[in-house]
């Protein structure tokens, strides 16, 4: 990634400087260096940044051993940023003495494009980010208590520590502090039987507490190549049946579109499913150093020569009600807690055997 990004700096800790690749990048330890650091101006640098320029690379799995940087650019985020702000309503409640605001908990690793759900919508809105410490993930029961102790409102977790969690509550008598109104999850399917749960628990919470409303529970679907989030659906608001629901992801938000197409780039009828495309402000620039790839995944509209669509690779269909009920991948790519995993990636790294199948189950 070092050699694919030509990053020029490297920010790292002492204690893993041994071992880091040889490189002739500029390595800054952020931990020892602050004498070094404290001599440069505090002034904010002169930019000349344009919304068409890149935020930020993001690494994500490839077909092959070598993993394919994302150029997200700072339109994109910045859209992304301001879309989940307004969905979610984070504030800072003016008014109130003192003012109370929304505290948001960093949860994601940086290294994960969550992260930037977490922690850009919650900075532009005078909020507060509680940054997350490694004891706090050593056990649910932890976790709760963290929550508790920092005044969370807003969790932004992993479907499958979402599980995780629902499950802790369920067995347990922990519940999560009347202060949390708003839970996302996303990366992987939901299950029902853990949406039951949860809205067990989250009943007896509101008994506990005396609360007239559960706090929203937000699924969110989107591949890192339109910029973390694409659909939302409030699972809060689901009634779940004897019968499972659909895989639902919801509908498409903050300027973004999406098109359910079949083979030949045609729009399938309602019910009929087809690979799910998506168009709008939050695609990325494409892949770098990677323009066979690009144009592979990033096609021009078929509607519209001057617009770009990505293809997921998701199989979906529109319900009558608009909503997009996910059904699948068409090729054999996998998630593993929320990471996408390219099975022909793993196949690639065994050379001295002549064939090679990995299957996921």
């Amino acid at each position: 990634m070092l050699n694919d990004s030509q990053a020029q700096v490297l920010l790292t800790q002492r204690q893993l400087v041994d071992s880091l690749p040889n490189t002739a990048l500029q390595v800054i330890c952020l931990d020892t260096d602050w004498e070094l650091i404290d001599t440069h101006s505090e002034k904010n640098p002169q930019t000349e940044v344009k919304v068409n320029n890149l935020a930020y690379v993001i690494y994500t799995s490839g077909s092959t051993e070598k993993p394919k940087g994302v150029m997200i650019e700072h339109r994109s985020l910045v859209n992304f940023t301001q879309s989940v702000r307004d969905e979610y309503g984070i504030n800072d409640r003016d008014g109130e003495t003192p003012a109370v605001g929304d505290r948001v908990l960093q949860a994601a690793s940086i290294s994960f494009d969550a992260a930037a759900e977490e922690i850009y919508p919650c900075l532009i809105s005078s909020a507060t980010l509680v940054l997350r410490t490694a004891e706090m993930l050593s056990s649910v029961s932890t976790f709760v208590q963290k929550c508790w102790d920092w005044k969370l409102t807003i969790l932004m977790l992993g479907t499958a520590y979402w599980n995780q969690l629902t499950s802790e509550l369920a067995t347990t008598n922990q519940t999560l502090p009347p202060s949390v109104r708003l839970l996302s999850t996303g990366g992987e399917k939901w299950l029902p039987e853990k949406l039951k749960l949860w809205h067990s628990c989250m009943d007896e919470r509101s008994r506990l507490h005396d609360l007239k409303q559960p706090p929203l529970l937000i699924n969110g679907y989107g591949p890192t190549e339109a910029t973390v989030l694409a659909t939302m659906y409030d699972l809060s608001q689901l009634v779940l049946e004897d019968t499972l629901p659909q895989q639902l992801i919801g509908k498409a938000f903050g300027n973004v579109q999406t098109y359910i197409l079949d083979r030949v780039l045609q729009p399938v009828p309602i019910g009929v499913s087809g690979e799910l495309h998506i168009g709008g402000v939050g695609l990325a620039r494409g892949y770098l150093n990677r323009p066979d790839l690009t144009a592979e995944k990033f096609i021009t509209h078929p509607l519209n020569k001057l617009e770009r669509l990505y293809k997921t690779g998701d199989l979906a269909r529109y319900l009558p009600d608009g909503n997009i009920e996910f059904l699948g991948r068409i090729d054999n790519q996998v998630k593993v807690r929320g990471f996408r995993i390219e099975l022909g990636e793993i196949e690639t790294l065994q050379p001295s055997i002549e064939m090679v199948v990995v299957f996921s189950s």
